[in-house]
């Protein structure tokens, strides 16, 4: 493990202060209107450019006693200080929520679906998730907007702060806000089926094995195969070309058991990841299935509801 520098350190404590600070001051909800207590308003760099601009008027027009400049340094100041109150009537009433949790498999990207809703038009605002680095715009009008997340790793998470920001309308001004909604999204096992299973278990038909019947599979000889598959027939027709018999095994419809016996680490990641394609593989063959997991049995049924209960579980395993 690579040592912490004083650096990380240092930003790890002010991540965990600022999500403090920010869970005070507006702690998740279902859905959230920006109010004013909720809105940070700071220059932008070109804002304190034009701050350097404006000094430097009011310099040059006292000390040369010129009218116009100083005149033209009160105009500027009153855009500079109009757009603060533009930048925030921008963003202000806007009310967001998430009425559905998102769900995926790991190493995929979740769409997160948000919805939007206004009294007024708002412009040039930009959403992402906090820590994030891409951002969506706002459409017009604004209804919904689809946020990507990635997911890593398995299990059930809460949904991050959602950063809205917005320059309008000159630039000079940028407000922003970290909007918590109380939503969860869940992150499945990836779903893999298992290469070898000579000792694998998982499957069960009324608590035996799920009873599958074999077709005839053609595939090209490949040193190692047993001689026994060969197809000695069609050797005698074309003996350059050997080819062997394989047993290709496909499960009837017939309620089976999807099993994760007990295990830890990778030997548990492994199950669970072929567990979720077993499942994924019965409900597209709309079969009855169950899942038995440790300390946890759900009964056999078929749907999509159904399989959402068991992915769940996996993820929570």
């Amino acid at each position: 493990m690579p040592a912490i520098t004083l650096k990380q350190r240092l930003y790890q404590h002010y991540l965990t202060f600022i999500r403090r600070y920010l869970d005070k001051r507006q702690p998740p909800a279902d859905n959230v209107t920006l109010v004013q207590k909720l809105i940070f308003i700071l220059p932008t760099r070109y804002g304190w450019w034009f701050v350097l601009l404006l000094g430097l008027l009011y310099l040059l027009g006292t000390n040369y006693q010129n009218n116009l400049i100083l005149l033209l340094c009160y105009l500027l100041l009153s855009l500079f200080l109009l757009s603060i109150v533009l930048v925030y009537q921008n963003m202000s009433g806007l009310t967001m929520q998430c009425r559905t949790a998102a769900a995926g498999f790991a190493g995929e990207t979740l769409q997160v679906t948000l919805q939007l809703s206004s009294a007024k038009p708002q412009l040039m605002l930009s959403f992402s998730f906090m820590q994030q680095q891409h951002t969506e715009l706002m459409p017009l009008p604004a209804t919904s907007l689809t946020l990507p997340l990635p997911a890593e790793r398995r299990g059930k998470y809460s949904l991050p702060r959602i950063k809205i920001s917005s320059q309008y309308p000159f630039g000079l001004w940028r407000a922003w806000s970290y909007v918590a909604l109380a939503q969860d999204y869940w992150v499945y096992p990836h779903a893999e089926k298992m290469l070898q299973q000579a000792d694998d278990n998982s499957t069960e038909n009324s608590g035996a094995q799920a009873k599958a019947h074999s077709g005839d599979l053609l595939a090209p000889y490949r040193s190692g195969d047993s001689l026994r598959h060969m197809v000695w027939k069609r050797l005698a027709r074309d003996p350059m070309n050997p080819v062997v018999r394989q047993q290709q095994f496909t499960p009837q419809a017939e309620p089976c058991w999807v099993v994760v016996p007990p295990a830890t680490g990778e030997a548990l990641e492994r199950r669970l990841s072929h567990a979720a394609w077993q499942l994924l593989a019965l409900e597209q063959s709309a079969q009855r299935y169950g899942l038995k997991l440790p300390g946890l049995t759900l009964a056999q049924s078929s749907g999509a509801a159904h399989l959402q209960r068991c992915l769940q579980e996996l993820a929570l395993c």
